[in-house]
């Protein structure tokens, strides 16, 4: 009897343990698929992935001396196309604010990231291709841990 129900209690454990396992993945995998989907456009071409991890903490007039993100949007057959480029955090817990997180595109004014993370708007017209220089840093003034991963999310 005893027996039994030790292995009612084991066999519950398991089956709870593989639900909890098995939820887990696809709801990360159809995350994951939810996210490409969104932002992926036919026909437009992103030169390559950018990706930055531990941004560092610079001051604004010192700028000059990152190296920056450059990348290439292409539009490969659609008429006019319009494109966001948006930063996307990748870490659940983010320990910097986005209001600390700065960036310049094509050496033009220096902005703090607002809440949704759009950096650029623009139009690229058919077979039509542009070049972006991307600089990502945290501003100075930030007092707390350096911790910031994410990635460029072309759309």
């Amino acid at each position: 009897m005893l027996r039994r129900i030790m292995i009612r209690h084991i066999l519950s454990i398991v089956w709870t343990t593989l639900f909890l396992v098995g939820s887990t993945y696809c709801w990360f995998n159809f995350r994951n698929k939810d996210i490409y989907e969104e932002y992926h456009k036919e026909n437009l071409v992103v030169s390559e992935p950018i990706v930055f991890n531990s941004l560092e903490k610079v001051k604004d007039e010192d700028i000059d001396k990152l190296d920056g993100y450059n990348f290439k949007l292409s539009n490969t057959g659609s008429p006019n196309m319009d494109i966001k480029i948006i930063l996307v955090s990748d870490m659940l817990e983010e320990n910097v604010s986005n209001n600390y997180i700065k960036y310049q595109i094509n050496n033009s004014t220096i902005h703090s990231l607002n809440m949704d993370g759009v950096i650029y708007i623009d139009n690229l017209k058919n077979l039509e291709t542009k070049d972006i220089n991307l600089k990502v840093w945290i501003s100075d003034t930030y007092t707390g841990n350096l911790n910031y991963n994410g990635r460029v999310v072309v759309s």
